[in-house]
């Protein structure tokens, strides 16, 4: 299971911290193109570039620094709780496609945050 757990970690890390990445040095006019970001100030979509750039951070680090392992799951909630939110907002726009990866992005974060807090109780 840790095995396991270790691949579903290292693929969400690298997603979010990309993902996040690009919408924290992308610029205004990039970030509009979007289709998603419509109604969404610049600095909002900054923001959710921040908090997923350090969820994706917080998936790894414990784990590789042996520090602070409780920062693990609880990244994985935060991220449940975010693609959450990510699938109402493209079900409530009618991106019934554009729904799909946060609900596979979900599914794979709260089986880590489950396995790791499992593993630490």
């Amino acid at each position: 299971m840790s095995l396991f757990l270790w691949i579903l970690q290292i693929v969400l890390a690298l997603m979010f911290m990309g993902i996040g990445g690009q919408r924290l040095t992308r610029s205004a006019q990039q970030l509009r193109k979007l289709p998603w970001t419509d109604g969404y100030h610049p600095a909002a979509i900054r923001a959710l570039g921040g908090v997923e750039l350090l969820a994706g951070l917080c998936l790894l680090l414990p784990g590789v620094l042996g520090w602070a392992p409780l920062l693990t799951p609880v990244a994985g909630v935060g991220l449940v709780v975010l693609m959450a939110l990510a699938v109402l907002m493209h079900l409530r726009r009618g991106q019934r496609q554009a729904a799909v990866l946060p609900v596979i992005l979900l599914v794979m974060a709260g089986i880590v945050a489950w396995g790791r807090l499992t593993q630490m109780l």
